[in-house]
């Protein structure tokens, strides 16, 4: 074949040796070969005999002499172009791609899946020749070199082209390299980006590759985690999985910090929120790092435009045209598709939503957060089990709020006020009921231990010192099924069950200074301290203030009272008063009852170019007033007034006349 190893020079290089779009890899099996060239009736053998035309196969151990002599001449070039190799570095990669068991031999048997894809159709003879030339001949330590200097050269240039991935294997010294490019395809490149998020990863603080592949066993044994069959395969296989964790690793300390979806675009994770006070459900789009100020994507099924626009302040885009909220969306997902970024939402039959304080409503989250309350949206089939789980292991409170008037979500039960506290009444909850673990009914997934909580100090320079008794709380590494994980705290070893419910370290720590935490092989440490490094007040304390004629100033001589200018102390209060009630009103001890008259929403959200709901009202009550009195419907809701925990009743009655009858008797 004429030219044919420089046009597939050419083509690997246009193909992978280009911009950064993240890390280089040089993945390469049948079908992306076959994407390079349409035009060959078989890519595999037309590659093949590209490199074949540039061997001497009957000189065993010197078989690559020729290209490694083209080789060596590039390495005393200026080396402006990438080492004339690349035909070589694919076939061994795509030898590596074909490593499976069959008849001919173990998966692990690399040196024969080499010599088939580079004599394809030879004999049996002729192919355990070519292996054994290949590996106890050593003819491969010069493909071993071609590696070496490829991974140079992708270094030094600084990456203009990418960062490397090549690496050895601990053991396999000699095929880790094209082992380390067959691991990771192109699926798992864009899935690992939402890995290396749920890991936290940030420049210069990447985990190491043991506790990656940890990591790995926690994140993907959630199904909608799963990798691809190859990469799953390797994390499981004893050899692999050393390579496999260093060539992640590699992968975490090139990323970007996007996180991409399937198709290579920046992902735009959509979230669903619930406004119970307004009973509306909408679509949110949080803003990515980096993401556009304006984008549009297109609806599903559709060329209608979905116009996403930042606000200053708010980290949701506003939304022009958004689809609206479904059953059907909810239960098979949502995706809109735009040039460069697709917004996405996941197939969900539960969701835990928590308050969200720019929304003033409840919104998505990864999955349930202990001893944080949630509303819950959980598909019909599952109800009565969840329910179940409710009385079991749920603090008291919950409730299911009724759809029968107007029906928010059909086919999906509310459940408010859901919270759990107790890891381990969760778990024999859950044990009979293996439905809920699948649809994520499940504490959010954990796969890096970190402190979480506790009172910090010093949080501008540190973010590791704490009061000594507001002590972190420690998460263990946990997935969709509880573990038992090994846990050293200042030397003192405890088997511990990592459930997602945090670890209270405070209650093992009584003195000051650095504490050690192991968390099967993680290190993490943190430092007690009876108070800041600098107890003086901040800077400029005191500096303002008001003069005798009440004009703010900073002139310390001329001030007449530092801090807050007060007015005349009244018998008023203010208080809260829900919106989009049918009437409101206060009753008072003496048997007064006040309408109150819904207020305008603030002026200055009507400026603001996103829905925003206000879901209350501010009044000011005189101290007599007793309790709040609002009816929707026929229902009323009764809130009492001035108590830390004030009461609340739902009632059938007519309040105002039970009221005024209860203070008359009274009296």
């Amino acid at each position: 074949m004429a030219g044919g190893y420089e046009d597939w020079q050419r083509v690997l290089s246009a193909a992978f040796l280009i911009p950064p779009q993240g890390p280089t890899v040089l993945f390469l099996d049948d079908s992306e070969l076959a994407r390079f060239r349409p035009e060959a009736e078989n890519a595999a053998d037309d590659l093949a005999e590209a490199v074949r035309s540039r061997l001497r196969l009957v000189d065993g151990r010197s078989m690559f002499a020729p290209i490694m002599a083209s080789h060596r001449q590039w390495q005393r070039s200026p080396q402006l172009d990438p080492p004339p190799v690349l035909p070589v570095i694919a076939l061994t990669v795509l030898a590596a791609t074909r490593m499976r068991s069959d008849a001919d031999a173990r998966s692990t048997n690399y040196y024969l899946r080499l010599a088939q894809a580079l004599c394809p159709g030879a004999d049996v003879e002729a192919i355990g020749t070519l292996r054994n030339d290949l590996r106890e001949g050593g003819a491969f330590l010069d493909v071993v070199e071609m590696w070496r200097g490829l991974h140079g050269w992708i270094e030094a240039q600084d990456g203009a082209i990418g960062a490397s991935t090549i690496r050895d294997h601990p053991h396999l010294q000699r095929i880790g390299y094209p082992l380390s490019q067959a691991l990771v395809r192109q699926s798992d490149r864009m899935a690992l980006t939402r890995f290396f998020q749920a890991l936290d990863v940030t420049p210069g603080a990447v985990p190491d590759a043991r506790v990656i592949a940890a990591a790995l066993d926690v994140w993907t044994a959630a199904a909608q985690n799963r990798l691809s069959e190859a990469f799953m395969r390797a994390l499981g296989d004893a050899d692999l999985r050393p390579l496999l964790a260093i060539v992640v690793e590699a992968h975490a300390q090139a990323w970007d910090g996007r996180v991409l979806t399937g198709e290579g675009k920046q992902r735009i994770e959509i979230r669903l929120s619930i406004d119970i006070d307004a009973w509306k459900a909408r679509w949110l789009f949080p803003i990515p790092p980096g993401g556009p100020d304006k984008l549009a994507v297109l609806a599903p099924g559709s060329d209608r435009e979905v116009s996403l626009t930042s606000v200053t302040g708010l980290d949701y885009y506003s939304v022009q045209g958004s689809p609206a909220v479904t059953p059907e969306l909810l239960s098979s997902g949502l995706r809109l598709r735009g040039n460069e970024f697709t917004a996405e939402f996941p197939p969900s039959p539960v969701l835990f939503l928590s308050p969200d304080a720019q929304t003033g409503a409840w919104t998505s989250v990864p999955g349930m957060l202990p001893f944080e309350e949630h509303l819950v949206a959980i598909s019909a089939p599952h109800v009565t089990e969840f329910r179940q789980v409710l009385s079991q292991a749920a603090v008291d409170g919950w409730r299911l709020l009724p759809q029968r008037g107007s029906v928010l979500l059909s086919g999906y039960a509310l459940f408010q006020g859901v919270r759990f506290t107790n890891g381990g009444i969760l778990e024999e909850a859950l044990a009979g009921l293996p439905g809920l673990r699948r649809i994520g009914v499940t504490p959010a997934a954990i796969p890096r231990a970190r402190l979480v909580r506790g009172l910090p100090l010093a949080t501008s320079i540190s973010g590791t010192h704490y009061l000594i008794g507001g002590e972190p709380d420690l998460l263990l590494p946990s997935g969709p099924d509880s573990r038992t994980a090994t846990v050293t705290l200042d030397g003192r070893r405890e088997q511990l069950q990592a459930n997602g419910f945090p670890l209270e370290l405070r209650r093992f720590i009584s003195d000051t200074g650095r504490h050690i935490v192991d968390a099967d092989g993680q290190e993490l440490s943190f430092t007690t301290l009876e108070e800041g490094p600098d107890p003086s007040q901040p800077p400029g304390t005191a500096s303002l203030g008001w003069t005798q004629d009440a004009q703010m100033s900073a002139q310390g001589h001329l001030l007449a009272v530092t801090g807050a200018r007060v007015s005349d102390p009244s018998d008023s209060y203010p208080i809260l008063v829900r919106r989009g009630r049918d009437e409101s009103w206060l009753l008072h001890a003496n048997g007064r009852t006040e309408r109150l008259a819904e207020t305008e929403p603030p002026v200055f959200l009507s400026s603001i170019d996103i829905e925003l709901h206000s879901p209350c009202f501010e009044i000011s009550a005189a101290s007599t007033a007793r309790w709040l009195a609002q009816r929707r419907g026929n229902r009323w809701r009764l809130t009492e007034i001035g108590s830390s925990k004030p009461n609340e009743y739902d009632l059938d009655i007519d309040v105002l006349d039970a009221w005024k009858r209860a203070c008359r008797d009274a009296n």
